[in-house]
C-alpha cells in the first residue's frame, strides 16, 4: 500500500477524532476505522515508537497497561494508550494514530497497547512490540473465546520472535508460550492460605500436557494458578525471576525478591488477583529498565484504574464498584471470593449482563452456572440483588448455593435495583458490573449515594 494512501487515512482519522472529542466521545475506536478502510495495512506501514509494549491475557489487561502507562508517565515520559481498553485491531489503529503527528512523525517515547487475547494475530505481528506482557490465560466467554488452549495457539504463533516476553510462571497455560523467544517469569512464593488441590468449580489443568499424568501442585491459590510439577515427566513450573515473598494486608506492602535483592514495594489492592497485576507490572518495568528504587516510588503514586474498582463512604457506609467481567467465571468468582472475604454486613447488586451482546446476540447463560455464588452464603452478606435480564438465572444459581431465598432480590432494570439495596445495618454495598455496564454502574451508584445522604 502507498505512502500516500497511509498519509491519506492518518489525517482523515485525526480529523474524526478531533469531531468526535467535540461531540463529547473519546473517540478511541472510529478513528481506527476510517484508517483501516482507507489504508488495510495502516499498523504495518505506521512508524513505531522507541518502546513499545504490549499487554494481553485473559483477566487484567487494563488494569496493568493502565499502571504501567501510569508510571511510565510520572517517570517523565510520553506515553499514548488505550487506557478505556478498546484493545482490538481499530482500537489499536487508533492508539498509534494518537502517537503520531499530522506528517506521520512519532510523537511520543512508548506506546502501551492492551491486546485483546484473541484479536492478537491482527495485531502483535504488525505491532512488533518491544515487550510483550502476559497475564496469563484462564476460560473466558465460551461462544468468543472457546478455551485457553486455542488462545495460547493464537498468540504463540502471532507474536514476533524479537519481542522479549514477560510471563507468569503460576499460570501453566501462558508460562510455556515463546519457548524460543527471551522470557522472564514473575510469580508468588508459597503463602500460609495456599492449598494443594484444585477446589474451585473450574480447574482448567489438573493433568499434564505432555503425558497426561495427573499433577501435582506444590501450592495452589486459584484454579490453576500455583507451582505445579508433574511426577512422571518432569515438567514443572519455570522459576521466577521476580518472586513476590511477603504480602502484608495490615502494612500495605509486598516483598519482591530480584536474585539477591529484595524490595519492599507499596501494596495497590488487597484482593489477590490486584496483587498479582501489581507483581506484573513491576516485573514488566524491571525488564523495561526502571530502577527497583524508582518504582517503589512511583507505585506508591498510582491506584487501581476507577473504571475497575473505586469506594466512597457515606455517613458510614461504603459504597464499592468492582469490575466483575460477564461470561467469564473466572474472573466474576475471584472478584466474588474477593468480596465475600472484607470485613462488614455486605449487600451486593449484580449488574454483570453484558451491554453490548444483549442488544446483538443472544447471552450465553451457562457461565452462570459455573459462578461460585457459594462465596455468598454466609451470615455478613445480607442481601443479593440480581439484576438485569438474566436475573432469574442468577436467582436460581443463588438458590443451588443455599443462599436463603428471602436474602435474594430480582429487578429487571440495574438502575431501579439500586432503590431495592438495604442501607440499614450495612457496612458495604457492593456494585458488580461487567465490562460493559460502567456507566450504568455510575448511574447506580448516585442513586444509592443519594439514598445515603438523605439517611442522615
Amino acid at each position: 500500500m502507498s505512502s500516500f494512501r497511509f498519509h491519506v487515512a492518518l489525517a482523515a482519522a485525526k480529523l474524526s477524532k478531533g469531531l468526535i472529542q467535540l461531540l463529547g466521545r473519546n473517540g478511541t475506536h472510529t478513528p481506527g476505522v476510517i484508517a483501516l478502510k482507507i489504508c488495510p495495512d495502516f499498523l504495518a506501514q505506521a512508524p513505531k515508537a522507541p518502546l513499545t509494549i504490549c499487554v494481553t491475557g485473559t483477566n487484567g489487561k487494563t488494569t496493568c497497561s493502565n499502571l504501567i502507562t501510569d508510571v511510565l508517565e510520572k517517570d517523565g515520559r510520553r506515553v499514548v494508550s488505550n487506557r478505556t481498553g478498546s484493545n482490538i485491531v481499530p482500537g489499536c489503529t487508533t492508539n498509534v494514530i494518537n502517537s503520531l503527528t499530522f506528517t506521520g512523525k512519532v510523537r511520543v517515547d512508548a506506546t502501551v497497547f492492551e491486546v485483546d487475547e484473541r484479536a492478537s494475530r491482527l495485531i502483535l505481528p504488525y505491532v512488533k512490540p518491544d515487550y510483550l506482557v502476559v497475564t496469563g490465560l484462564f476460560r473466558d466467554s465460551l461462544k468468543r473465546n472457546a478455551h485457553p488452549d486455542y488462545i495460547f495457539s493464537v498468540i504463540d504463533t502471532y507474536c514476533p520472535d524479537s519481542a522479549k516476553v514477560i510471563l507468569n510462571a503460576d499460570e501453566l497455560c501462558s508460562s510455556m508460550l515463546k519457548k524460543d523467544s527471551y522470557r522472564v517469569f514473575y510469580g508468588i512464593g508459597k503463602q500460609p492460605d495456599d492449598k494443594t488441590e484444585p477446589y474451585n468449580l473450574i480447574a482448567d489443568y489438573q493433568i499434564c500436557p505432555n503425558c497426561g499424568e495427573k499433577l501435582k501442585y506444590n501450592y495452589l491459590r486459584y484454579h490453576h494458578i500455583g507451582d505445579v510439577v508433574c511426577p512422571k515427566c518432569g515438567l514443572h513450573s519455570p522459576d521466577k525471576k521476580y518472586l513476590a515473598t511477603d504480602i502484608d494486608r495490615e502494612k500495605m506492602t509486598i516483598t519482591i525478591q530480584e536474585g539477591d535483592k529484595k524490595t519492599v514495594y507499596p501494596l495497590i489492592h488487597t484482593a489477590l488477583f490486584n496483587i498479582y497485576n501489581e507483581v506484573t507490572v513491576i516485573s514488566a518495568l524491571r525488564e523495561i529498565g526502571l530502577s527497583a528504587e524508582r518504582i517503589k516510588e512511583l507505585m506508591g503514586q498510582i491506584h487501581i484504574p476507577d473504571s475497575r474498582h473505586n469506594e466512597t463512604t457515606v455517613n458510614g457506609v461504603t459504597v464499592i464498584q468492582a469490575l466483575s467481567k460477564g461470561q467469564s467465571a473466572v474472573s466474576s468468582s475471584r472478584t466474588f471470593e474477593y468480596v465475600a472475604n472484607e470485613e462488614g454486613k455486605k449487600a451486593i447488586l449484580l449488574a454483570m449482563d453484558d451491554l453490548e451482546d444483549r442488544q446483538k446476540s443472544i447471552e450465553f447463560s451457562g457461565w452462570i452456572y459455573d459462578l461460585e455464588y457459594e462465596q455468598f452464603n454466609r451470615d455478613d452478606v445480607v442481601q443479593v440483588i440480581c439484576t438485569g435480564p438474566r436475573c432469574y438465572d442468577h436467582k436460581v444459581r443463588c438458590l443451588l448455593a443455599g443462599i436463603p431465598e428471602e436474602k435474594i432480590l430480582t429487578n429487571l432494570s440495574e438502575v431501579a435495583a439500586a432503590d431495592d439495596v438495604t442501607i440499614d445495618g450495612v457496612d458495604r454495598i457492593y456494585i458488580l458490573y461487567d465490562c460493559e455496564n460502567y456507566g450504568m454502574s455510575c448511574e447506580m451508584k448516585k442513586k444509592i449515594i443519594k439514598r445515603l445522604e438523605g439517611d442522615k
